[in-house]
């Protein structure tokens, strides 16, 4: 009897099928990434504050996360292994948060995304100097070039920026990199479904004491607008991740991460349609700089892993 099934197990013609809904799901991660620095703006604009929508984000997304675990069954038991990793990840994650949605209350959406989009110069730095990776001329001649663009971009207004702005973009960009490097230790001992359950569990109960502590107490949006945004920007913060999971599943991680440079291209475009921001021609160009050396940066990287 022949044989009807690929090398994957499936019939022929669903490969390029799961490829296609595969890239869908990881351009719509990347949108609801991209929109969701704008929408809690816009929930800071109706009188609620960063802490806030962090802790709020985070219980939703573990409870969407904890659902989907029921829905395919996966098991919420984890190793004793995989804790100290995962707390990692759960830290860094409150620190990511806090800083990155805080520096737009202090410089533009726009400007805040260009720096906080330096966390793959900041990866790729990090895994060099702590896990001995080597990294090609062609990515660090990209990483270069984006540096040039990111002095493009903040060069025509530095002298008039809010230097806290700038600098929590960049905290927020190196909490990133935190995650990046605690989660790949993670994966040695739990599936990422389950990293991403219990990294946003445990980062509850710090998110609530640094919320306290640190930023204000707990404020929720007063207008109609402002809770709007919030939620807007929880749910759908939720949801991308999960879509993020579902397309690593089915196109890769390497084709994901580099769909997933469409999130500034979003968040600048978001910022000036739902905000009114508009940054100079010369940041705009910065901005350009930066996106397609990080695009070529991943396109180097992709053709190295193929």
């Amino acid at each position: 009897m022949k044989n009807n099934l690929n090398n994957n197990g499936s019939e022929p013609g669903s490969a390029p099928a799961t490829e296609r809904l595969g890239r869908l799901m990881a351009l719509t991660s990347a949108l609801f990434l991209g929109l969701n620095t704008t929408l809690a703006r816009l929930a800071y604009d109706g009188g609620s504050n960063p802490g806030t929508v962090v802790f709020i984000r985070f219980i939703i997304t573990a409870l969407a996360i904890a659902l989907l675990m029921v829905l395919i069954r996966r098991k919420f038991t984890i190793s004793k292994a995989a804790l100290m990793p995962i707390l990692g990840v759960g830290l860094s994650s409150v620190f990511q948060g806090a800083t990155y949605l805080s520096s737009v209350a202090y410089i533009p959406v726009g400007l805040a995304v260009l720096l906080f989009y330096t966390y793959p110069l900041m990866v790729a730095a990090a895994s060099w100097i702590v896990d001995k990776q080597k990294i090609d001329k062609g990515r660090i001649i990209a990483f270069l070039v984006a540096f040039l663009g990111i002095g493009l971009a903040i060069g025509p207004s530095f002298d008039v920026l809010d230097w806290r702005g700038v600098v929590l973009a960049l905290m927020g960009a190196c909490g990133v990199m935190c995650i990046f490097m605690f989660t790949s230790r993670a994966l040695n001992h739990a599936n990422p479904v389950s990293i991403s359950f219990y990294s946003n569990l445990f980062a509850i109960p710090f998110m609530t004491v640094v919320m306290i502590t640190m930023m204000d107490d707990y404020q929720p949006p007063e207008t109609s607008l402002g809770i709007t945004g919030l939620l807007a920007a929880c749910i759908l913060y939720a949801l991308a991740i999960m879509l993020q999971y579902a397309a690593i599943l089915a196109i890769g991680k390497t084709m994901t991460a580099f769909m997933n440079n469409l999130e500034p291209l979003i968040s600048i475009s978001a910022a000036a349609l739902l905000l009114g921001e508009t940054l100079s021609g010369t940041q705009y160009l910065g901005g350009l700089v930066v996106i397609i050396a990080l695009v070529t940066s991943d396109w180097i990287g992709t053709r190295r892993h193929a």
